[in-house]
């Protein structure tokens, strides 16, 4: 303090200090914070140095004892004095600038008299405590977010002091576990003086921390650790998202529209980008975030203030719009389960949130497209493509205002919309000619043996794991009538991928490699022709590859294709397709051997996938023939 012009300060002012520095008053120190708005700005500036004295790391007991009592109040009134220069100071001029730069210089020794308070009086491991939780909570969460607002909003300054790692975990934990919204009520936030009004801002705060934290591999240890298991990070973070839309659909907070949105729109922001974090960081935390269907969370949540913005400005909706399609492709870039992810995103109205105007032309190009380009990419999937014509038609209605600032995107949409009606009606006419019990729910092979039973428990065949049974007889019967050189193939024909939703969309694909072929006949004869001089050694064994939807053909040996077939020689796939009686007898007509065909697996790959056509003329065909 010596180098504080203290003959410029008021009297009163002056004696005061020296309470402070010479006798180490606790009284003296809460005199000055109590009375912060008498004091200009240029005395809280001269004010600062005394904030930070008695914030040496070095007089931080090793437990809260009542010989203690006297450091832990002189960090308590300083860190009410840091607070409140902040809410005094806390702008773009020279003062803020200056207190921002000041709390950074000393943040390393601000950050362990943090811990210290958090462990002892906020998580209650002291037996002696001065502080109540309450207050603790008020200066832990209002110092943290200073340090974050000295920093400009960003979290990276954590990275110099990770013994905060903790902390910041436990209070993100803990802003949902404490039902007493008044322990959780930060009063001196710049937040609760601001345009945001009254609310409890430690969600925010800790949520604001967490997601600065989480490129840090250390932090995400740390999460682990504290959470127990990923099951509760995934819960957690999954409660904020419902937080926000209970917020969003409160009347009291909807009714101050103009001053609340914004916040709902921030925290619901940073909610997904953590989310969307977590998801790249682990895997584990991908899938369990997918099984507790948070795509379906985020885009209802989104839809929600996407509706309440409709009455004022749509700015606020660009964020929470880039955020949960930044969280939908991530998600179809890396899962497991792509096709279930998208399923989940249309049905919390994906396609209503990315095609609704945001203000802002670029952004509305760029999320619109692309989520055209993905539904166009999944169409050949039976799930989404029934999901898509029962609302092809609603959508097209309410399609009129983006379409009409965007000529790219209309013809997009016209060409999705034509390529739906199509791929229906192929559909409609591969599942008359192909499937006995149009009343069946879904696509799945069964036995066709006659049998009426309703409450019959199907079983399903363990090598291809497509076909059904009504009983161990009819199983073997099947099995020496025909099933013995079907099995292998319609194992080929699902694929190991998401053989769920490919064997349910069987009839749809055998329809399209059916269609591709046919348009492309001309192209594939002159590819064959190639391949005959290119493989001379494989003329009678060359295989058609067509990708559905691409203008792309391939003829290859059937040597490439030997994944397919689970251990297979090239001689036990030739022996096996020409022993089958082949009662359509379009193999023995064709000039290649079989086909292949490549569908959309995941957003950046495909998957490559036996003759659904062939695959299901070796089981059903002779199964048919039998009925008739």
């Amino acid at each position: 303090m010596s180098s504080t012009p203290l003959p410029y300060l008021p009297d009163n002012v002056e004696w005061l200090i020296k309470g402070v520095v010479s006798f180490r008053s606790i009284a003296d120190f809460q005199q000055i914070c109590e009375r912060f708005a008498d004091w200009s700005v240029s005395e809280v500036c001269m004010l600062q140095p005394v904030f930070y004295m008695y914030l040496d790391p070095d007089r931080i007991p090793a437990k809260s004892t009542p010989a203690a009592s006297t450091d832990i109040q002189l960090a308590r009134w300083s860190f009410v004095g840091i607070v409140q220069s902040f809410n005094k100071l806390g702008d773009d001029s020279g003062p803020g600038i200056e207190q921002k730069k000041k709390l950074i210089s000393a943040w390393n020794h601000v950050a362990p008299w943090l811990v210290f308070f958090h462990s002892e009086f906020i998580m209650c491991r002291a037996n002696y405590r001065p502080v109540d939780r309450k207050l603790a909570i008020d200066l832990v969460g209002n110092t943290l977010h200073c340090g974050l607002f000295a920093n400009n909003g960003n979290a990276s300054f954590l990275a110099t002091t990770p013994t905060l790692y903790r902390p910041i975990v436990e209070l993100w934990l803990l802003a949902l576990k404490i039902k007493d919204e008044k322990a959780l009520f930060i009063v001196r936030n710049p937040l609760n003086h601001s345009r945001y009004g009254c609310l409890t801002p430690l969600d925010i705060i800790a949520l604001m921390l967490a997601t600065g934290c989480m490129h840090d591999k250390t932090f995400m240890t740390i999460v682990l650790e504290v959470s127990g298991d990923t099951g509760s990070v995934v819960s957690t973070a999954l409660k904020y998202v419902k937080s926000v839309r209970l917020m969003a659909q409160d009347p009291d907070i909807v009714s101050e529209l103009s001053t609340s949105l914004e916040l709902i729109v921030q925290m619901f922001a940073y909610c997904v980008r953590f989310i969307v974090e977590t998801s790249k960081h682990s895997a584990a935390m991908r899938e369990e975030f997918i099984l507790r269907q948070s795509v379906k969370e985020i885009f209802s949540t989104c839809r929600v203030i996407q509706l309440l913005s409709s009455t004022g400005s749509m700015k606020h909706t660009i964020e929470p719009s880039f955020w949960s399609f930044e969280y939908l492709t991530v998600l179809l870039d890396r899962a497991n389960d792509a096709i279930s992810v998208l399923r989940q995103a249309l049905h919390a109205h994906a396609f209503e949130t990315t095609m609704c105007p945001l203000g802002s032309p670029e952004a509305d190009l760029k999320i619109s497209m692309t989520f055209l380009f993905i539904l166009f990419e999944y169409l050949n999937h039976d799930t989404i493509l029934t999901y898509a014509y029962k609302h092809v038609d609603t959508w097209s209605k309410g399609f009129g205002t983006i379409a009409r600032q965007h000529e790219a995107i209309r013809e997009y949409w016209s060409a999705l919309e034509k390529k739906t009606r199509s791929y229906v009606d192929l559909r409609s006419r591969e599942d008359m000619m192909r499937r006995p019990s149009p009343n069946q729910k879904g696509w799945v092979l069964r036995c066709h043996c006659g049998g009426t039973a309703e409450d019959v428990q199907l079983r399903q065949c363990a090598g291809c794991q497509v076909v059904r049974y009504c009983s161990k007889r009819c199983q073997r019967d099947s099995w020496y009538s025909h099933h013995r050189w079907s099995c292998k193939f319609l194992k080929a024909a699902v694929g190991s991928s998401t053989p769920h939703y490919v064997k349910r969309s069987l009839c749809l694909l055998s329809a399209l490699e059916v269609y591709e072929i046919t348009r492309k006949w001309e192209d594939i004869q002159k590819l064959i022709a190639d391949a005959r001089r290119k493989y001379p050694q494989d003329q009678e064994r060359l295989v058609v590859e067509v990708t559905v939807d691409k203008a792309e053909v391939l003829v290859q040996p059937l040597r490439h294709y030997l994944f397919l077939f689970n251990g297979l020689s090239e001689d036990e796939v030739v022996d096996s397709l020409s022993s089958w009686p082949n009662p359509r007898g379009h193999l023995h007509q064709r000039t290649f051997f079989c086909s292949v065909i490549a569908i959309v697996d995941r957003f950046s790959s495909r998957q490559i996938l036996f003759s659904p056509r062939t695959a299901l003329d070796m089981e059903i065909v002779p199964t048919l023939s039998r009925i008739r």
